[in-house]
């Protein structure tokens, strides 16, 4: 198994992938087989930290902790990391971490990070995320599932079982 240690970028740490608000599209690239990361065969996430911050000087102290902790084998600069050429130091820092750690830096986890550069934002919409709307729907259902249970046990006290509650909706 290949250990993978994603060193993510600080200004999207709190936010997530840009359009997306959350880190998933890493964990995607790897589950689903896609992308650069995706690429890797016996591939698992074991760890994600931020940049410690620009220009990316402890790049390389971090990757040293975790091969330390995690026991990372091969490193991956996230495709944000590139947007808009977002991190004009990347690609020295990862020399720096592969001469140093004797590790590879994968550049790009979903896009390759030459075609990241002229993106602004994620565009990629796997079909596995549902929608915000999707989302909803779904928390509705369920939220009316629960209101005819609670309506019908509060009255006969009785189990009902979900295809009848199913069939009543």
């Amino acid at each position: 198994m290949l250990r993978i240690g994603i060193i993510a970028c600080r200004d999207y740490w709190k936010t997530g992938c840009p359009g997306y608000q959350t880190h998933i599209l890493c964990f995607l690239a790897q589950e689903k087989k896609q992308g650069p990361l995706g690429e890797l065969e016996g591939a698992r996430i074991v760890s994600m930290q931020p940049c410690p911050g620009c220009p990316g000087n402890y790049r390389l102290d971090l990757a040293r902790r975790m091969v330390a902790r995690e026991k990372v084998d091969y490193f991956v600069f996230p495709s944000c990391l590139f947007f808009n050429n977002h991190c004009p130091t990347a690609v020295s820092q990862a020399e720096a971490i592969t001469a140093a750690t004797g590790r590879p830096v994968l550049l790009g986890s979903y896009l390759e990070a030459t075609a990241a550069r002229s993106c602004a934002s994620v565009i990629i919409k796997p079909g596995d995320i549902p929608s915000l709307t999707e989302c909803r729907q779904h928390l509705l259902n369920l939220n009316y599932i629960r209101y005819l249970y609670d309506k019908q046990a509060g009255t006969t006290r009785k189990a009902l079982p979900i295809m009848t509650l199913l069939q009543m909706a």
